[in-house]
């Protein structure tokens, strides 16, 4: 089903849930926003930029202008503590030993694991990889009022490195820590690192690249995936890959301390002359480590495809998946200038996105399917559920492990993307969001809600108490829907809600009413949690 022809009918219905709001800005582009700022623009916002939008966030960011909260939520960005070991022995074949590297609760992120039998470093690598995970889902679930979480993932997803190649848990970690840093940073610079990094070097084979035998696999996907594109006019050849992986012949790893160097006995140092796409450039050979790689990353970014390719992929991971003519026109091209005249940092580009009538124009808001941090993530803070710090290895750790662990088998694995190419569901026609549910992806979505009801993760007494008059259930259906689902439920379907969950299949709201206002904890508790388990069935609750 293509989702804005969906929306398209659903305009009218939409429209007067919205009432007071201009219907004619899906072409308005770039221009600053200035229409409504209510809990549905605010709501928006946090949930394209962050994993859901507790109702606390909601009140605060309402209390600032539409500017003013895209400010803060692309400058709060903090510096977290490595991940720390939270395993104890290990044990080889009835033999225990310990990671004598780093002690329990210390981080092993520089710590290059030397322990003498390979079946223990093994070991230990594996468990430093499982903390990682644990550790950066314990960052999700613990993200401040800031868009970082969200970019980090979007740039795992971008250059998509898979803990299956890679394996070395202090690699992978350097890896991430690279995007981390750059998340809002420079994309020009974020490519040149990632070039050279230890684990784009395993993953793409370009620590086998040399003189003798070029390997392509990295340049290659240098322009088609991660710099150009294949849009219509990346109009790079052939000869221009074969000349990026001779550029990039020679660089290789260091083991301790990590990192890589330039080999320049396996350094092509011949000239490298590029096609009209790049001016027909020439680059000198060098044994410079710097210098033809400097050379080679201008390059390509003096091209207009390159800020167009990854406003594009921005684009898609924010707002909508389609880009037609007119977005392009009206989008791509005003963000990309934008990008190139700030020399290809992020944060200029995406601040006015998210300031522009065309990021909150109706038919952007509720037409992109969540993603399963969306889901898992997004639903234990929307309803406040508390998680330890994520510094905390020994009560944390097991949680977050509990959040990777659901992700993953809803199809989200971190550090584990499908292909070079990220999550099918950011660039797979004619698909794309729908992918992430499926009959396998499904059950397990709403298995995980129903869990949290039944399990008493989540307070549906305390979420209710989010209504401004709980006791009245038209008022409670309409506060707690207008928190938790993007898209409104019709008059029909809160009519169904409010009689069948709260009303005893009738039509006497005082049945609730009485109920609510006597405490009466064994209806209240029963008819909220299966409203609740109800409520985050529906397709509605599955759109952003």
């Amino acid at each position: 089903m293509d989702r804005r022809d969906f929306f398209k009918k659903a305009r009218k219905k939409y429209s007067t849930a919205n009432a007071g709001q201009s219907r004619s800005r899906f072409f308005a582009g770039l221009t600053p926003y200035s229409g409504s700022w209510t809990v549905n623009e605010v709501a928006h916002l946090l949930k394209r930029t962050m994993f859901g939008a507790r109702k606390t966030d909601i009140d605060y960011f309402l209390s600032l202008s539409p500017d003013a909260a895209v400010d803060e939520l692309l400058n709060n960005v903090t510096t977290p503590s490595p991940p720390v070991r939270d395993y104890g022995l290990l044990e080889d074949e009835g033999v225990f030993y310990d990671d004598l590297g780093v002690a329990i609760g210390q981080t092993w992120v520089n710590d290059p694991n030397t322990a003498s039998y390979p079946d223990v470093r093994g070991q230990i690598n594996s468990r430093r990889v499982s903390s990682l995970k644990k550790w950066w889902s314990g960052l999700i679930i613990n993200q401040n009022r800031s868009i970082q979480e969200k970019m980090v993932l979007f740039w795992h997803h971008h250059f998509s490195i898979q803990e299956s190649e890679v394996s070395n848990a202090q690699i992978l970690y350097r890896h991430h820590n690279l995007l981390r840093t750059n998340a809002l940073g420079n994309f020009k610079t974020l490519v040149r690192e990632v070039t050279i990094d230890p684990a784009m070097l395993i993953h793409l084979n370009g620590y086998l690249n040399s003189r003798q035998a070029p390997d392509e696999n990295y340049a290659r996907e240098l322009q088609e995936l991660f710099a150009v594109g294949k849009g219509n006019d990346s109009l790079y050849t052939e000869d221009d890959v074969i000349a990026a992986a001779r550029v990039l012949t020679g660089w290789r790893i260091n083991d301790n301390p990590l990192g890589s160097y330039l080999d320049t006995g396996a350094h092509d140092t011949g000239s490298k002359t590029f096609s009209a796409f790049y001016n027909n450039t020439t680059i000198n050979g060098s044994t410079d480590p710097d210098q033809e790689l400097d050379a080679l990353i201008d390059m390509i970014f003096n091209t207009t495809e390159a800020a167009r390719f990854i406003c594009r992929k921005l684009y898609k991971w924010f707002v909508y998946y389609e880009i037609d003519d007119a977005t392009e026109a009206d989008v791509i091209i005003p963000m990309a200038q934008v990008l190139q005249s700030n020399n290809y940092d992020v944060r200029p580009a995406l601040s006015i996105l998210f300031k522009s009538e065309h990021f909150f124009d109706i038919l952007n808001q509720a037409c992109y399917i969540k993603n399963p941090f969306d889901i898992i993530v997004g639903t234990l803070r929307e309803f406040n559920v508390n998680f330890p710090a994520y510094t905390d290895y020994s009560t944390g750790y097991p949680l977050f492990n509990s959040i990777y662990q659901n992700a993953a088998d809803m199809q989200q694995e971190l550090f584990q993307p499908p292909d070079v190419s990220g999550w099918p569901s950011y660039y797979q026609e004619p698909m794309h969001y729908e992918l992430w549910v499926n009959s396998n992806s499904l059950p397990k979505r709403a298995d995980f809600t129903d869990a949290l009801v039944n399990d008493a993760v989540i307070d549906v007494r305390a979420f209710a108490n989010y209504s401004s008059n709980p006791s009245d259930p038209n008022q409670l259906i309409n506060d707690v829907t207008a928190l938790l689902l993007r898209y409104p439920l019709s008059a029909n379907s809160k009519t169904y809600v409010k009689t069948h969950f709260l009303t005893n299949n009738t039509t006497d709201d005082t049945i609730w009413t009485n109920a609510w206002n006597n405490n009466n904890n064994t209806v209240i508790n029963t008819s909220l949690s299966e409203m609740f388990k109800f409520l985050m069935n529906l397709p509605e609750f599955h759109l952003c």
